[in-house]
């Protein structure tokens, strides 16, 4: 990994544990979040995956994708809801 791409991945995980601090506030089910990627391909390969203690409703998922794509924003990044993946412990 380069050094461009271990900052970007640096900013990622930044900009994702603050939209995991506003989704805990919002939806009491959420727990936490992991992303997988290629940094050299970030916006063909980026997947974030929620992990919930109950099964989140399309409403919620829609509101989790929502904070998530706002807190990315700045680094020229968008998921789509197949982006987004959800287990439940």
């Amino acid at each position: 990994m380069t050094k461009t791409q271990k900052k970007l991945e640096q900013q990622l995980i930044q900009l994702l544990t603050n939209a995991c601090e506003e989704l805990k506030a919002q939806l009491p089910e959420f727990e936490y979040l992991t992303h997988y990627g290629q940094m050299s391909k970030l916006k063909h390969t980026l997947k974030v995956e929620l992990y919930c203690s109950n099964t989140l409703s399309g409403k919620q998922l829609s509101q989790s994708l929502g904070v998530i794509n706002n807190e990315i924003k700045p680094m020229g990044l968008t998921l789509k809801a197949h982006d987004l993946l959800m287990t439940v412990q």
